[in-house]
């Protein structure tokens, strides 16, 4: 299986987003787990490093750039899971990404220069969909203000987001400082604070795209078997 965490927006937490699912999928889920570091920055592949130096449970990261829609194919089949940190642009590493993704994962701040991008990202998916049409794509808000003055920020961020042809999850994860202070270190949200509410944002993401993901291939089967029957 194939996610990947991408976006035209920089800054919106799409590193730290795929370093924990990553590290959730391997500690929590016992999966084999591939990172593939698409962003020039190196972040995600620096956050390796740390974690081999500091010990904890390895997972296998390679970098890769361009045209990597064959590369990404050929590493599925040996992982269960392969997990894409892509840099905030649109460019040919993201879109060959999304030819064979599963699940995309577009994390965007309630923000409006990131709302900014949603059209975009719209336009983006509806052409890749045309290859792939098994793709899973939802928006999930980030880096949300806690205050509850600013709770109308995140409930605007999702209408719209909802008013383009992608899902937005219930899911959100809220701007915490465990964020930055785990990912300095190599850990994850939930290595660091397993109890946490950073660590129960971060389940609660991936459990609910994954379970998006299962309802949609039941309404398709459904819909195959009543065609069937007709």
């Amino acid at each position: 299986m194939i996610i990947l965490v991408g976006g035209e927006k920089g800054g919106s937490g799409k590193s730290c987003l795929a370093q924990n699912i990553a590290v959730y999928l391997r500690v929590e889920q016992n999966a084999n787990v591939l990172i593939v570091d698409c962003d020039p920055q190196r972040t995600t592949s620096d956050w390796i490093q740390e974690r081999k130096n500091a010990g904890l449970p390895e997972i296998n990261c390679v970098q890769l750039y361009g045209k990597i829609r064959n590369e990404l194919i050929n590493l599925s089949h040996h992982y269960d899971y392969v997990v894409i940190d892509c840099g905030g642009q649109d460019n040919l590493a993201l879109r060959s990404s999304m030819a064979v993704a599963d699940h995309i994962v577009i994390p965007l701040r309630p923000k409006r220069r990131d709302l900014k991008t949603v059209p975009h990202m719209e336009d983006i998916i509806s052409t890749c969909k045309m290859v792939n049409p098994k793709m899973n794509a939802n928006f999930v808000i980030t880096q949300c203000p806690s205050l509850p003055t600013l709770a109308s920020r995140i409930l605007e961020a999702k209408d719209v987001c909802r008013s383009f042809d992608i899902p937005v999850l219930d899911a959100v994860t809220f701007s915490r400082n465990i964020y930055d202070d785990s990912e300095e270190q190599g850990f994850s949200v939930m290595e660091s604070e397993p109890a946490g509410k950073a660590a129960e944002e971060i389940r609660n993401i991936v459990n609910e795209v994954f379970s998006r993901a299962q309802g949609a291939s039941h309404v398709v089967q459904q819909f195959k078997e009543m065609r069937a029957v007709g």
